[in-house]
């Protein structure tokens, strides 16, 4: 049979193909229009760079970029949650009108349903019964530690769960696509869809079979849908490359101040993390996780063992969830961990309010600085909450933070307090993901040779660097906050992510997208040539 008689006869391929066909044309036109245009902003000179660095993709990056995209776009806020709560319903309310009208009665669909409903109802307990346990490991360290056992640990034991859960999933498909082309093997699931059935039917059990049912349903893609957004951002995609138009001299570098591994609420281990900066082009990063250095340790070690061109400072960000808002603080140069009153846990690290770990860590040969701060009105004076930016400044911090994750126009007042204060003002990417570096730090040296952190800080302390901000595609569309909050924010994003790429990132979308759609056509024909015999007895 012809591609076009196949479509002729099938409506749904033939919906599918004319948005196939139309998608095509956009990505071509994309690719066609312009170059990716990536724009670097030093937020600290206030003037536009881009003519002195570019950002180069590798090959393999092109390779997977749509699943790079696709991770780095949803990242980890999850609010996407939103509109799939919005939308389902809707759908779910249109497949039924189709199934009761029998435009969806073919008995092959039928047979193949109780075949997807089997994995559904297993997402369901495979996902349900491992939240259970990560909640309930999280509860006890929590009770035994409290915060301190949270921000050391959590993400490992997520992690680790939802790794897990697709490994089961991986097997489940595996054997379930063993049984339908084994000649001897069955699923198996007439008992299942015979008390299904009866359940359905019943007038005791039909209202709350079906609510079950669709709780399942619901509860099952949506642990799907978050575990694959889990899955992705956990994958160490190669990054972008930054590189100085002009080679840089001997005694400048590329730092970043802040970043998160899996040893608080980052998504990437210490020593991913590493080799994530070396790809990036850069010299050295200070690794700052939630009151630990845990991860900054490892990340040293890794780099030392392995014989690396990189510099790992020992950093921490003190974080105290109790102030509203909360203050989040990072310290260099002390490699002991010191966290907020909250975080208290007997025999644990000291435990400090926000003046008392300023202090301590200036008395003890380091340098603090305040973390993606706020210029709000302080009912006490001033602004900075909910302490004053004055009161940081006398309390005895280095600096504030100017950019915080390729964010810099919400703090301009900051940076000029600063300026105005003889304050450091610091860039930190704060990256969690795996997402490109956003944020990063232009430094020339006065002697190349020490990279310690008291000389880093007598260097910035001039504020003669470049604290950069990367955008990597221009807000073009801007939705309105509230349907940002709604989830949107993840079409927003793509939309402009594909008016700003180059023919290499269209290509490979196009090779994706053309892949899925062959794979489509190939499956349903597949099934179209099997006998309804056959099905019913591999399935029941």
């Amino acid at each position: 049979m012809s591609l076009k008689s196949f479509l002729l006869k099938n409506k749904v391929f033939s919906i599918i193909s004319l948005i196939f066909s139309i998608w095509m044309v956009v990505l071509v036109f994309l690719a066609v229009i312009g170059p990716r245009k990536i724009v670097f902003y030093d937020a600290l000179g206030l003037i536009d760079v881009s003519s002195e660095y570019s950002s180069v993709l590798p090959w393999f990056r092109y390779i997977i970029e749509p699943f790079a995209i696709i991770a780095f776009i949803f990242e980890y806020e999850f609010t996407w949650l939103l509109l799939v709560i919005i939308v389902y319903p809707i759908l779910r309310v249109i497949y039924v009108i189709l199934r009761k009208s029998r435009r969806l009665n073919s008995r092959k669909y039928n047979q193949i349903r109780h075949v997807l409903t089997d994995f559904i109802y297993f997402v369901f307990k495979v996902f349900s019964i491992t939240l259970v346990v990560i909640l309930l490991i999280i509860l006890i360290g929590y009770l035994i530690q409290g915060f301190f056992f949270v921000n050391r640990y959590f993400m490992v034991i997520v992690q680790i769960g939802i790794h897990l859960c697709y490994i089961l999933m991986g097997i489940k498909v595996g054997y379930t696509l063993l049984k339908l082309i084994h000649p001897r093997l069955k699923l198996n699931l007439a008992s299942k869809i015979e008390n299904n059935v009866r359940r359905a039917n019943s007038k005791k059990t039909r209202i709350t079979y079906n609510l079950k049912k669709e709780s399942v349903f619901f509860a099952g893609i949506v642990f799907l849908l978050l575990g694959t957004n889990i899955v992705l951002l956990s994958i160490a995609f190669p990054p972008h490359r930054i590189v100085p138009i002009t080679p840089l001299d001997d005694d400048e570098f590329l730092f970043d101040f802040h970043v998160h591994t899996t040893f608080s609420d980052g998504w990437l281990t210490p020593e991913e993390r590493v080799i994530w900066y070396i790809d990036h082009g850069i010299s050295g990063a200070a690794f700052s996780d939630h009151d630990n250095i845990r991860g900054a340790r490892l990340a040293r070690e890794f780099v030392e063992k392995n014989g690396l061109d990189f510099i790992v400072w020992i950093a921490e960000e003190w974080t105290n969830h109790e102030t509203s808002p909360e203050i989040h603080m990072n310290y260099f140069g002390l490699e002991e961990e010191i966290v907020p009153l909250e975080s208290y846990t007997p025999g644990g690290p000291k435990a400090m309010n926000a003046s008392e770990v300023i202090s301590y860590v200036k008395a003890n040969g380091g340098f603090i600085t305040v973390n993606h701060y706020n210029y709000d009105t302080n009912p006490i004076g001033g602004f900075g909450a909910p302490y004053t930016l004055e009161q940081l400044r006398d309390w005895g911090v280095d600096g504030f933070e100017i950019i915080n994750g390729g964010s810099y126009n919400k703090y301009t007042e900051i940076r000029q307090f600063c300026i105005n204060n003889s304050l450091i003002c610091i860039a930190g990417s704060d990256i969690h993901t795996n997402e490109d570096l956003n944020t990063f730090i232009k430094l020339k040296l006065d002697d190349p040779n020490n990279k310690t952190v008291a000389n880093i800080f007598k260097n910035l302390k001039n504020n003669a660097h470049e604290a950069i901000a990367i955008q990597f595609y221009p807000d073009i569309v801007d939705m309105p906050g509230e349907l940002k909050d709604l989830g949107l924010y993840v079409l927003e994003d793509f939309i402009n992510y594909f008016l700003n790429i180059d023919a290499y990132q269209a290509l490979s979308w196009i090779i994706w997208s053309f892949t899925i759609y062959v794979l489509l056509i190939l499956f349903y024909k597949k099934i179209k040539k099997v006998e309804l015999k056959r099905l019913v007895y591999k399935i029941n």
